[in-house]
């Protein structure tokens, strides 16, 4: 659902001098050193342009939760209460903080296991019908079945590794779900800053020492889109560099490498959006619930008429149909086409 009414200006208390407005970004200080790239990082990347954003949001956020699994969290609750997980994702900031390694390992196995099973055993058990009809040995079903170790592998393995974490994700979760070393970077909607956790390394037996706090405002940041090639073919991915010392807030965790650049640049408009308090929050599912706790928000639902339950009521079709109008307007998206609102407050030192 977009903005259709014009937002007011100021909101007594609730938000800080600092927070992001894009109307009134301060004069910035000129970049004498790009400290994050050097000439020939840069070639392969392009500066992304501040402003002029569009009501988008990449499909990894904008389907991370949806509606039936946001009744779900409404009837049982939500997992990762109790659990010590320190992310935030709500009207306040956005905090990204991976969970436990154990929570990873199982989440990736269970992933790739289910791909293996449910594209390559189906195109092997095609593959053997294909050739049952191309061979005229009359034992090539014998021969299968002789051969039935080599499918057992092939096929049992992935197969048994996607039942056993499915099971283990199912019973022992609790388990699971533990947090991590703590937050890595933090959007703070409310004051305008950026917030980056870095973590010294971790050797066994020793426990580890206080990470090193790096604060900012959103507006020294600069978003950057890299493309780089290898085995799989062309990736893209969003970095947050801070424009005057060495610091990327990893907000490209969440878009992950795609092989298009326009899921970067919607990364890009959504985190605009977001730290925006000229503006309500994006309307996504997963913020549904914190929309009223935002004063902006608050008014611009009051005067839409938005529901309160859009996302919550919404059939499993209907939501399917908006994630599919939301991914064609990622794909339209021409960002790098538009002008720059903060070159005209900074002199950057390369282009």
């Amino acid at each position: 659902m977009d903005s259709v009414v014009e937002m007011p200006r100021q909101t007594t208390g609730y938000y800080a001098d600092t927070a992001y407005r894009p109307d009134r970004i301060p004069a910035q200080s000129p970049q004498h050193e790009d400290h994050n790239q050097s000439a020939l990082e840069r070639f392969g990347t392009a500066r992304l342009p501040w402003g002029h954003t569009e009501p988008v949001v990449p499909i990894t956020i904008f389907a991370k939760a949806p509606p039936k699994l946001l009744r779900r969290h409404e009837k049982y609750g939500d997992p990762l209460e109790g659990t010590g997980y320190q992310g935030q994702m709500d009207h306040e900031c956005f905090r990204y903080a991976p969970l436990a390694k154990r929570f990873q390992v199982l989440n990736l196995a269970e992933i790739i296991s289910k791909f293996i099973t449910l594209v390559f055993g189906p195109l092997l058990a095609l593959t053997l019908v294909v050739m049952s009809f191309a061979t005229s040995d009359r034992d090539y079903w014998q021969s299968v079945v002789d051969d039935w170790f080599f499918f057992a592998v092939f096929i049992g393995i992935p197969a048994g590794t996607w039942l056993v974490s499915w099971i283990m994700g199912k019973l022992f979760l609790g388990w699971f779900l533990k947090a991590g070393k703590g937050p890595l970077w933090e959007l703070n909607r409310r004051n305008g800053m950026v917030t980056v956790w870095t973590y010294p390394p971790k050797f066994p037996f020793i426990p580890r020492g206080e990470p090193k706090v790096f604060k900012a405002p959103f507006v020294e940041f600069d978003a950057w889109v890299s493309t780089r090639g290898d085995r799989a073919g062309v990736l893209n991915r969003l970095h947050l560099f801070h424009r005057y010392s060495k610091c990327e807030a990893g907000v490209g965790a969440v878009g992950g490498a795609t092989s298009m650049p326009e899921p970067c640049y919607a990364l890009w408009d959504f985190v605009q959006n977001y730290m925006d308090v000229t503006q309500p929050l994006p309307d996504i599912p997963i913020w549904e619930a914190h929309r009223h706790l935002d004063p902006v928000t608050a008014e611009h639902d009051r005067q839409t008429n938005r529901p309160e339950r859009y996302w919550r009521d919404m059939d499993d079709d209907t939501f399917k149909a908006c994630e599919r109008e939301m991914h064609n307007r990622v794909r339209a998206l021409s960002t790098l086409g538009r002008p720059n609102i903060m070159a005209e407050k900074t002199v950057y030192a390369s282009y």
